[in-house]
């Protein structure tokens, strides 16, 4: 009886401890992206997205997520909160171009994100790309975390492309 004890006991042990060795042995980096094809006539109610601080726009549908720019959205160094369930993030704009935006999220200083629209000229259509990139940087957990921020940001990313490709139909019917 002691012998069975000791070994349920000690396979316990291996076996939580292999689970923390794989999950620490996870990488901490995730990736995420959507692409959608748009005309070339929908190109300037795009370009209004190139200013972040129209992206509340497109997180609309989610009113636990509040985007609030406290410097110039339309800027290099555009400052920000996203007020988010889990937390208060930072936003900064990185990088704008004519072609694009990346803003950069960071959530305490465990987790920083880097969120990209990007819009690509190809013939008659444009294609519109929403990507993400991330990394977490928790101890022993931080791969496990980054598998579901690579799943949640996606879902994200998939329902902000939703609602700009609606928000175009609108402007297109005259409806906004």
């Amino acid at each position: 009886m002691t012998a069975t004890i000791f070994r349920t006991f000690t396979f316990s042990i291996v076996l939580i401890f292999g689970l923390v060795v794989v999950t620490a042995l996870l990488p901490s980096d995730y990736r995420a992206q959507t692409t959608q094809r748009i005309t070339t006539d929908d190109l300037q109610t795009v370009k209004t997205y190139l200013n972040a601080r129209h992206w509340q726009g497109l997180l609309a549908p989610q009113a636990d997520l509040q985007l609030t720019f406290l410097t110039n959205a339309s800027q290099v160094g555009g400052y920000g909160e996203l007020q988010h369930p889990w937390g208060l993030a930072e936003v900064t704009v990185l990088s704008l171009s004519q072609q694009h935006v990346t803003i950069q999220l960071r959530f305490n200083a465990e987790h920083v994100a880097h969120i990209e629209l990007l819009l690509k000229s190809q013939a008659d259509v444009l294609a519109l790309q929403l990507s993400a990139r991330g990394e977490n940087h928790t101890p022993l957990v931080g791969g496990l975390y980054a598998r579901f921020a690579a799943y949640y940001t996606e879902q994200q990313l998939k329902l902000m492309m939703n609602q700009l490709i609606s928000q175009l139909k609108l402007h297109t019917q005259g409806a906004v």
